[in-house]
């Protein structure tokens, strides 16, 4: 199978993290139409082919019975993104995994496979924004961070940041990051909609 690291022989997994109460978006992300499809399957058709594994991360008693992947529950109810990477990472049948959120309709493949390339010897990479910006929610994780995770859970800490300082992190620099969107409020999937009309 031809992944994002480009003929490397280590396996991958995709996480997709769909749990969560989409508060600010006032609706359920997962089932946001772009065209005639949720946002899920927009996502789930552009990284079809290039991972070995792709799984859903949901929250405690969430199933979307339209997804043909597997989906797993979050362990962790109520504790944010960090709970549902951890449930992935338990689950995933590859060391190396890739966590991606739903919210972020437009992957780039090339810079998924540029992060896959510098990951050989470190836990975590981390893409960063010219500005300095980190975006945790579309990373690579090993599953060697999995006991951290479990210690600032236990700690009361739900930072996806805070276990960076934890890991051997590497910080990536996208350069044009103009393709990396997240929707996260009902204004940003109506610009986001309207971007793809003005480009047809």
């Amino acid at each position: 199978m031809s992944t994002p690291s480009k003929g490397k022989a280590r396996p991958v997994s995709l996480i997709v993290l769909a749990g969560g109460t989409s508060r600010r978006m006032k609706q359920d992300k997962v089932r946001l139409l772009v065209g005639t499809e949720p946002l899920i399957q927009k996502i789930l058709k552009q990284v079809e082919g290039y991972f070995d594994e792709v799984l859903l991360s949901v929250s405690k008693g969430q199933t979307f019975d339209f997804v043909s992947c597997p989906q797993v529950e979050d362990e962790c109810e109520g504790q944010g993104p960090l709970a549902g990477i951890l449930s992935g990472l338990r689950a995933a049948a590859h060391d190396v995994c890739v966590v991606a959120a739903c919210d972020i309709p437009d992957i780039d493949m090339a810079f998924i496979a540029r992060m896959l390339e510098v990951s050989e010897d470190c836990e975590i990479v981390v893409p960063s924004s010219a500005e300095g910006t980190f975006e945790p929610l579309l990373a690579v994780y090993k599953k060697s961070v999995i006991p951290k995770i479990e210690k600032l859970l236990a700690s009361s800490n739900r930072q996806v940041l805070a276990l960076f300082d934890l890991c051997k992190t590497r910080v990536l620099k996208m350069g044009d990051s103009s393709w990396l969107k997240n929707l996260n409020t009902p204004e940003d999937y109506t610009e986001y909609l309207q971007s793809l009309r003005r480009k047809k």
